[in-house]
């Protein structure tokens, strides 16, 4: 219900807006925006609709896009179709927020400029240029090949954005005699005073092997001019025919790539050499083997690098809503050389009351009651060997909409499965939300995000335990050429969880 002191507020907002933006928002915008309002309903009608991860106020998200900090706000813009609750007709979309958890939605950011020949927004990055304002560099496509293009905002909020006069800033002729396939998604970094920027595709002459990631530096300090300076990473991997949304950043003294490449994101941890255009990989590993992809980086207020990412729903697109960007995830470096993920601890604001169970054997099923079991996290600590875990979202006759489980030396949420090694004890982090579920263990060793199926009363949750690497639904485990020790839970807290907020005042035209 709109109160008299919102109505106040949505019309200043408005008023602010408008004076940004002149007397005539552009149609493309405005018929963007109207767009995405009609769907609101819809959206907000669904049971099964994520509470506290992002999402746009309705209809289709991608790619996380152009992530950055400024001025006390961590900004996300985002793949928008405003049009449908499916992917296609990509715009960027944008948010805010101060804590990473409860956002304030802004208006639609970019959208085709279609007297110029744009179709379609296609992903991109985020860089401070010299002037200390940020600028968004994307994708543009509808020409004979892919642009990349520059933004620059208007006001110091980033409210308004306005689309560099000079654009393209970069095209396929930087590449000379060299084009690169599938050319896209750029990603900006600094080092040692210069901008840098990468980009995905793949050489031509054959899929096997053909992903690459070009780098390019910049030549003017307004990020308007940019140089290539070669392919700074060719994948190893012979079934990769395609690099996507590259990122390469610093962190805790090494350099880390991470790419989509088709399948579920990997990353390398390494060294870079600028002046010799050599990315030198160490470690290499799945950044989360569920159904995530398309990643970003930004480094918030506090220093903390910020992974995000695409998560899929599988949503039925006349639910008015289609996937959510996954909890922000906090990366660092293991002594192993591997990369840890971590949610960021500002949603321990949303926790309810606790509920407090164990140590207990697992001879039969552990049924946890009187908290709900489709918006909740869970902590649980197991010991011993076998196959154990939790059947999640189980409805009266029983049926999990999801399992989550132990299995000798590998973690599977639902189908997907991510190595963990061999430990005797094993400390379980899951985020249930409606639709969507995250998985951490062993703070932070795996991340998993999966989609959930389950109906809307299908709140049951169990804790299950069996030696001999068997589980309830005859999953085969670890092959315990010793006697087994029998899984115990150690430790387990439930907490309700609340829903985070997603302030409207600004959404609209």
């Amino acid at each position: 219900m709109t109160t008299r002191r919102h109505f106040v507020q949505a019309a200043s907002t408005a008023l602010a807006l408008q004076s940004v933006r002149g007397a005539e928002p552009d149609p493309d915008f405005v018929k963007a925006m109207q767009a995405v309002q009609s769907a609101i309903p819809t959206a907000e009608a669904d049971p099964q609709r994520p509470r506290y991860h992002f999402h746009p106020p309705a209809n289709w998200t991608n790619d996380p896009n152009g992530t950055i900090f400024y001025k006390g706000w961590n900004h996300l813009f985002y793949q928008l179709n405003p049009f449908a609750a499916r992917i296609g007709s990509q715009h960027w979309g944008h948010a805010r927020s101060r804590d990473l958890v409860n956002w304030e939605h802004l208006p639609i950011a970019i959208w085709p400029s279609t007297e110029k020949g744009e179709r379609f927004i296609y992903s991109g990055g985020a860089a401070i240029a010299s002037d200390g304002r940020p600028r968004l560099i994307y994708t543009s496509i509808g020409h004979p090949q892919p642009e990349q293009w520059m933004v620059t905002p208007k006001d110091d909020d980033l409210f308004e954005w306005e689309k560099y006069p000079g654009n393209p800033v970069l095209t396929q002729a930087a590449h000379g005699d060299s084009p690169v396939n599938q050319w896209r998604d750029p990603f900006l970094f600094h080092e040692n005073g210069r901008a840098y920027m990468v980009c995905g595709g793949s050489i031509p002459g054959g899929r096997g092997g053909a992903g690459q990631v070009q780098l390019y530096r910049a030549e003017k300090d307004d990020l308007s001019q940019w140089k290539h300076l070669g392919a700074v990473f060719h994948s190893p991997e012979r079934d990769i025919f395609n690099i996507e949304c590259p990122n390469l950043f610093k962190l805790d003294g090494k350099w880390v790539l991470v790419f989509s490449p088709h399948r579920p994101c990997e990353y390398y941890v390494g060294d870079l050499d600028v002046a010799r255009v050599r990315f030198t990989p160490e470690t290499h590993g799945v950044l989360d083997p569920g159904d995530a992809y398309a990643s970003n980086i930004s480094v918030d207020g506090g220093g903390r690098t910020i992974l995000w990412l695409w998560g899929r729903t599988n949503t039925p697109p006349d639910k008015g809503w289609g996937s959510v960007i996954t909890m922000p995830r906090v990366l660092s470096i293991g002594a192993d050389g591997f990369l840890r993920q971590t949610p960021v601890p500002e949603f321990e604001t949303l926790r309810g009351e606790p509920k407090s169970i164990g140590p207990a054997s697992l001879e039969k099923p552990l049924m946890v009651n009187g908290v709900p079991g489709d918006s909740t996290e869970i902590e649980a600590e197991f010991t011993g060997s076998g196959s154990y875990g939790f059947e999640l979202r189980r409805d009266a006759e029983g049926k999990p909409g999801i399992v989550v489980s132990i299995q000798g030396q590998y973690l599977n949420v639902g189908t997907a499965r991510t190595y963990l090694g061999n430990t005797g004890r094993n400390k379980l982090r899951i985020f249930l939300d409606k639709r969507c579920i995250e998985v951490y263990c062993n703070d932070g060793i795996a991340a998993v995000f999966n989609w959930v199926e389950a109906a809307d009363d299908a709140q049951g949750i169990s804790v299950f335990g069996q030696s001999g690497g068997r589980g309830p639904r005859g999953n085969s485990g670890s092959s315990g050429r010793a006697a087994p020790t029998p899984p115990r839970l150690e430790s387990l807290k439930v907490w309700p969880m609340k829903a985070a907020t997603f302030n409207m005042d600004r959404f609209h035209v």
